[in-house]
């Protein structure tokens, strides 16, 4: 009776204890089975948490990646004053680490026993986060016109930090289609010149930004505004040219071919920066004489060279004056060139006529007329003018892929005033098949220099061969009379012999 009375009670312990293993793992596996991932950013405070839905004497560990036990239950076991454990609940055990470094990052366990039964153990990645910080860039800086621009940006930061590129043109930006370290501007010039800004972005704020210039490098380039500024005598006025240059430029005013120095009513000291590579250069005169007025140039000069514009400073009885700026000129050219003749005249009347004509005397075609010449008037073509004639600028004449046909005499007549003439030659191209038959010709094989060179070889030849055909012809001659000299020497000594017995 004893026994079976052990027995029963020795059958419930082990089923309860079996019941309560079962439940336990249950219950611990369902609120422990997930990994949790916890991100902080470097400095910051990381709280990792570890709940346990139960009751009773239980005791928990928290171990850092290195299998290192941190805390044993409410007790700090490592040096690291860092590390800390809350438990404002009695369900909660949670580790903190106060100003989280690099090195901190992993997988940290919390290792939950109570009595005889198994531990469980929950896992928490500790992911260290660090905003991005751009370490190096490369590339602003002065780039030679269409040379080739490699911008770099370099940045770090955990996660690893993605780079996208900005262009800013008037303080706004605007985004490139590069997600790249590097960007590449194939083909420096005036509108791919400018600031660029390069974007380091991790999701992790605050993000960072670094700004590269780039510069471009190139000749002056002069704009005139007003071609022709009216003063009267007497009176004060002011020439102006547009300069946009890199690196800047040198600026001058010329008169006559001189000069024009800060002399006299002359100050040319006004250099005004109106952009990114551009100024306004300003020649001032004061009391204005006769000699004063006339043609004036503004120049700019750097090291990748040098432009110029042309201005005209009238009086203002001058006003209705027809002026030529530019006359035609002779020119050369050789057949299936272009040639052009210029004619640029300030101040024509509305009732004056421009006309250009071909020939001489009585030989003359009309090409174009200008019934009322102004800027950008349109020309009539006339029944004389062909497809290759055409007039550009102002009133100039070209000439597309001249022929032999149109040498002669060029006139821009102004009614009213002299007539401006020049003359064109074409020069004819040498047939290359003719140049082709002349040198095969003269490099022939059969010329009579290289016969009489054959000639005297053969000649040589056949007297060398004569000469060792007869010296054959001797030796064996000679051979052979000595054979039979020979042969009747014998001849007598056996008969000797025979008469001696």
């Amino acid at each position: 009776m004893i026994v079976s009375t052990m027995y029963g009670g020795t059958l419930q312990l082990a089923s309860r204890v079996a019941a309560a293993v079962v439940l336990w793992s249950i219950f611990i596996r369902s609120s422990l089975s997930h990994e949790t991932v916890v991100p902080v950013a470097v400095g910051q405070t990381a709280k990792l948490q570890c709940s346990v839905e139960i009751t009773g004497s239980i005791n928990v560990e928290w171990m850092n990646p290195l299998h290192e036990v941190l805390t044993y239950n409410n007790q700090v076991l490592t040096q690291d004053q860092r590390f800390s454990i809350h438990h404002p609940y009695v369900k909660e055990w949670n580790l903190g680490i106060s100003n989280v470094r690099s090195s901190d990052a992993g997988e940290y366990r919390c290792r939950i026993g109570i009595g005889l039964l198994p531990e469980i153990t929950r896992s928490v990645k500790l992911v260290v986060t660090k905003p991005p910080e751009i370490i190096s860039v490369s590339g602003g800086e002065s780039y030679v016109l269409n040379s080739t621009a490699a911008l770099s940006c370099v940045a770090k930061g955990i996660p690893e930090p993605e780079i996208t590129w900005q262009r800013v043109e008037h303080d706004v930006p605007i985004e490139l289609n590069v997600r790249s370290s590097n960007y590449v501007i194939e083909s420096v010039n005036l509108s791919t010149a400018g600031a660029y800004e390069c974007h380091a972005a991790n999701g992790v704020l605050p993000t960072a930004k670094s700004t590269l210039v780039v510069h471009v490098l190139f000749a002056p380039m002069v704009k005139v505004p007003y071609r022709e500024v009216i003063q009267g005598e007497g009176e004060w006025t002011q020439l102006s040219c547009h300069v946009t240059a890199n690196p800047a430029a040198e600026l001058y005013w010329m008169r006559n071919g001189r000069r024009v120095e800060n002399f006299g009513s002359y100050v040319a000291a006004s250099q005004e920066e109106t952009g990114r590579y551009q100024h306004l250069m300003r020649l001032s005169v004061g009391a204005l004489g006769h000699s004063d007025f006339g043609e004036y140039e503004c120049f700019a000069e750097n090291e990748y060279g040098k432009d110029g514009g042309h201005l005209q400073l009238l009086a203002a009885e001058q006003r209705n004056k027809v002026l030529v700026l530019s006359r035609p000129r002779d020119v050369t050219a050789t057949v299936g060139e272009d040639a052009l003749f210029s004619c640029s005249v300030l101040n024509l009347p509305k009732d004056n006529r421009l006309i250009w004509w071909h020939g001489a005397e009585n030989h003359t075609k009309k090409l174009f007329e200008f019934s009322s010449p102004k800027q950008n008037s349109t020309p009539a073509r006339t029944a004389d003018s062909l497809e290759k004639h055409d007039i550009v600028g102002q009133y100039d004449l070209l000439i597309r892929k001249t022929s032999i046909g149109d040498r002669g005499l060029y006139t821009c007549q102004i009614t009213g005033h002299e007539n401006l003439s020049a003359t064109l030659d074409v020069i004819p191209i040498r047939d290359p098949s003719f140049t082709c038959r002349e040198s095969h010709r003269d490099q022939s094989p059969f010329s009579p220099n290289s016969m009489l060179i054959v000639l005297s070889v053969v000649v040589v030849v056949l007297l060398v061969v004569t000469i060792v055909v007869v010296a054959f012809v001797c030796h064996r001659q000679l051979l052979l009379s000595q054979k039979d000299e020979y042969l009747h020497s014998e001849q007598r000594n056996s008969n000797a012999g025979s008469v001696a017995l």
